[in-house]
């Protein structure tokens, strides 16, 4: 069976960096999603290293989920061994294809799907607390929707030296859609949403910068990851999609054009120096304006000795602006997840007091209902799921 595949990784317009790695391998059949998190840059480092690793062990002909445990070792490994990189995880969700059958391993809350018939369905189980709370009755599918703990996840990468991955068997047939994405998507569209566009775009490539721009237009609070594979029969035709709706035209792009001063002629002396200067100077006095003006109204939390602390600024300053504590909460870093911790050391960055709070709030819950169910949210293993075909109805 041949495939057809479309992918795009974006940063989104919440975080300064992507922390989301991805691999599209269509000569060996592979292909993986990760979502990295830690501190400054070892999101990065995590999904990277995870991905680098996965496809070396498959390669090197192990299966998948034993490729899946290798990006495991990995990536713990590498944070052993850089103090920074400490406390450090990624997700991981790949698919091995093998003729008409794909193989995942699945680690975290990445996600795969599969579009059968114009019907979509999720695969993969969520590996988070909110989903957690859901399987124990605690919460509705509706609530854990737009739950603020949504981003806690209960299994990841790198962060202990042994993991349980979830495996499925897919018997996959012509016309269908199969798609591994990061929560970057899924937390901004809902499942009827993203089923709609599967359906309505054939091409898997424009069906993956659709998904990606939809999520942008919602907040696009995380990196946004997707990978789409077609299933083609025997002439190479898919059906995975229905036919495309008439398009409204993209709006021309707007770029922004710097018009060079002329340049100075000789023999004008003073005055040349002056008409020159002059402007550069007021140009490097708004620009230092502008950067007292960003450092003064951004936002991070980090700790400040061992409290969560609210500040005004940028971590470590910028030219000359330090950064000024606005608010010290209750909370320690005995109450964060280690992969809180980390991305507090090198302090969480936010583009407004409003957003700064909201996830302070966030981190406050978190430790209520860590405390709640300690004991189901810290050593719950997930079995494998049986080799089977894919549910028939979406996981939630």
């Amino acid at each position: 069976m041949k495939f057809a595949f479309g992918d795009r990784t974006d940063v989104g317009r919440g975080r300064p960096e992507n922390e989301d790695s991805h691999l599209v391998d269509p000569d060996d059949g592979l292909y993986a999603v990760a979502d990295g998190m830690g501190g400054h840059r070892a999101g990065e480092v995590a999904s990277a290293t995870a991905i680098d690793a996965l496809k070396s062990a498959y390669l090197g002909g192990q299966r998948i989920d034993q490729a899946v445990v290798a990006a495991n070792a990995a990536v713990f490994a590498r944070a052993a061994e850089d103090a920074s990189l400490r406390g450090m995880g990624t997700t991981l969700t790949a698919i091995a294809l093998h003729d008409s059958t794909a193989e995942l391993g699945h680690v975290g809350d990445s996600r795969a799907y599969l579009m059968r018939d114009g019907a979509v369905t999720q695969v993969t189980e969520d590996h988070s607390l909110v989903e957690q709370l859901v399987r124990e009755g605690r919460l509705s599918p509706e609530e854990a929707q737009n739950h603020p703990q949504r981003a806690i996840i209960t299994r990841a990468l790198g962060v202990d030296a042994d993991v349980a991955v979830d495996t499925y068997r897919l018997d996959l047939k012509p016309g269908d859609r199969l798609m591994i994405c990061s929560d970057g998507l899924t937390n901004m569209l809902s499942d009827d949403t993203i089923a709609q566009t599967l359906r309505r775009h054939a091409d898997p490539q424009q069906a993956a910068d659709t998904l990606v721009d939809m999520a942008n237009q919602a907040g696009g609070d995380d990196n946004i990851t997707v990978i789409l594979l077609d299933a083609l029969s025997d002439g190479g035709e898919g059906a995975a999609a229905e036919p495309l709706a008439e398009e409204a035209p993209e709006p021309p792009a707007v770029v922004n054009e710097v018009e060079e001063p002329p340049p100075v002629r000789s023999g004008r002396g003073l005055r040349s120096l002056l008409l020159w200067g002059l402007p550069i100077l007021a140009v490097i006095g708004l620009a230092v304006g502008a950067v007292g003006w960003y450092a003064r109204r951004t936002y991070y939390v980090g700790l400040s000795g061992d409290r969560v602390t609210l500040f005004k600024g940028v971590p470590g300053g910028l030219l000359g602006w330090e950064p000024t504590i606005d608010h010290q909460t209750d909370l320690t870093g005995a109450d964060l997840t280690e992969a809180d911790r980390a991305d507090l050391e090198s302090g969480h960055r936010f583009a407004n007091r409003s957003d700064a709070t909201e996830f302070l709030d966030r981190l406050q819950q978190a430790r209520e209902a860590l405390a709640a169910s300690t004991t189901t949210t810290t050593t719950t293993i997930v079995a494998p799921a049986p080799e089977s075909s894919p549910p028939t109805e979406p996981t939630r």
